[in-house]
């Protein structure tokens, strides 16, 4: 790149609330280019009009070819987005990696809930810290000291979260004629997605008072138990990223496992995720198979109720698929079980061995190595501040647009520079000023038949997007 000035971004679907269009903003205001793509009208009035806006309405068989020409007529530099595994922009990634366009993907943090993470080609289990080994992390970062401050919990603007994602789906209700009807790919009408919403965000109260009972009376009886960090069963890191169909899946794996290797005293405890609806019915799920593996009356599941914190300071173990909440008991030193792909799945982190082995003797990470890691994640991909909450915006846009700006990969930043500490971020109004290292960018070649069609008619047969 010559300077942000001469850069075309392309924003694709993003965050439910106003991150994006204040974002958008920020770069435009450094002198990028900026476009906006949208696929349905809940994309269309969240981007409030920041630059030119187009839609695409047509099949998803022809959205590569679509993409691809898109991105050469308006010699499009860079595309952002939030979810890398979506159909659209998992179709996107491959297009521009073929072109030669930079791509930025944003993800919650990895170090929750003060943290965003921001990287480039993936996130999660595409992320390029799944091919970088503690040993180089280790060289980069240097010998450390324990971290003295303790992990913040929870999940972070978990009210905002919920109340965006309501007032998306409320406004997917809404006829348009733009778009047509819109259909969920979770497989719920979207009267149900809006519902899921709005019961989950009502019933919060009620469900810790109840489950903190329950807590209270696990934490009393002093018993030894094992902690099973749930997960989404539609979000990518179950679908994309491990073997399991369903998080009902994964808790009877675990549950067998339990019951074949764990000391008879032991209890397995199941915390629910954050955002679970209900609709699974996980708590028949989990106590069917503890019924049927003959361990009832050792297993309890927690939805809602006490602090993340609060259960694993008391817990032997944790077991997960691949959650970020994992980061906690890491930097508590349990011993961790991920069934999953996931950016900590390294053998000095989580335990090398079947999950009833683990039960039964589970093994420890090496301590040295995870402070290495975390602070590798401070010093490159985890920037603070939240995508929901005003002030957690306010904090993420200080930094976030200068990283996006950046000609340097944040992880080859510090790789390569060996141990230091994290330069400063630099004001984006000093980068659009500035000259860089020129940015690469291969034309492509499109179809003279692409290049004479329509952008907003790609294909001959319109769908709803």
């Amino acid at each position: 790149m010559d300077n942000p000035a001469g850069r075309v971004f392309l924003f694709l679907q993003g965050l439910h609330g106003r991150l994006f269009r204040q974002l958008a903003a920020r770069l435009s205001a450094a002198g990028v280019e900026i476009r906006r793509l949208c696929f349905n009208a809940a994309d269309d009035a969240e981007w409030a009009g920041v630059g030119p806006i187009d839609r695409y309405r047509a099949p998803l068989a022809c959205y590569d070819e679509w993409l691809a020409h898109y991105l050469t007529r308006h010699k499009v530099t860079d595309i952002l987005l939030y979810g890398d595994t979506r159909p659209e922009h998992a179709r996107a990634i491959a297009v521009t990696r073929r072109l030669g366009v930079l791509c930025h993907c944003l993800e919650e943090g990895y170090l929750r809930p003060h943290w965003v993470t921001y990287e480039r080609w993936g996130n999660n289990g595409h992320s390029p810290l799944l091919g970088i080994s503690l040993d180089r992390i280790g060289e980069a970062v240097g010998p450390l000291s324990p971290p003295q401050e303790t992990p913040a919990d929870g999940w972070g603007a978990h009210r905002a979260h919920l109340w965006y994602s309501m007032l998306y789906h409320a406004r997917l209700l809404l006829p348009s004629r733009r778009y047509g009807r819109y259909r969920s790919r979770r497989g719920l009408t979207l009267w149900q997605e809006f519902v899921n919403y709005l019961s989950r965000l009502a019933g919060m109260p009620l469900r810790r008072r109840r489950q903190g009972h329950q807590a209270r009376r696990l934490f009393e009886s002093r018993r030894r138990y094992h902690l099973v960090l749930l997960q989404l069963s539609f979000d990518c890191s179950m679908q994309v990223h491990s073997r399991f169909a369903c998080s009902a899946e994964f808790a009877a794996d675990c549950i067998a496992a339990f019951a074949d290797g764990a000391p008879a005293e032991d209890m397995l405890v199941f915390k629910s995720h954050p955002f679970e609806d209900g609709s699974e019915r996980l708590d028949r799920a989990i106590a069917t198979a503890a019924a049927r593996a003959g361990v009832a009356d050792r297993i309890l599941f927690v939805d809602g109720g006490p602090s993340l914190a609060a259960l694993l300071d008391s817990a032997a173990t944790a077991v997960t698929i691949n959650s970020t909440a994992v980061q906690q008991a890491l930097w508590r030193g349990l011993p961790v079980a991920a069934l999953g792909r996931a950016i900590y799945g390294k053998p000095e982190l989580v335990a090398d061995q079947g999950l009833a082995a683990f039960f039964a003797a589970p093994q420890p990470p090496d301590r040295k190595a995870y402070w290495q890691f975390r602070q590798f994640l401070l010093q490159t991909s985890q920037l603070r501040g939240s995508f929901y909450s005003r002030r957690g915006i306010s904090a993420l846009l200080a930094t976030l647009p200068a990283a996006i700006l950046s000609p340097v990969d944040p992880y080859e930043r510090v790789l390569e520079a060996g141990p230091e500490r994290r330069p400063a971020a630099v004001p984006v109004a000093q980068l659009a000023a500035s000259r860089s290292a020129p940015h690469s960018r291969a034309a492509g070649t499109v179809t003279a038949k692409l290049a004479a069609e329509s952008l907003e008619v790609p294909c001959p047969r319109q769908a709803a997007g």
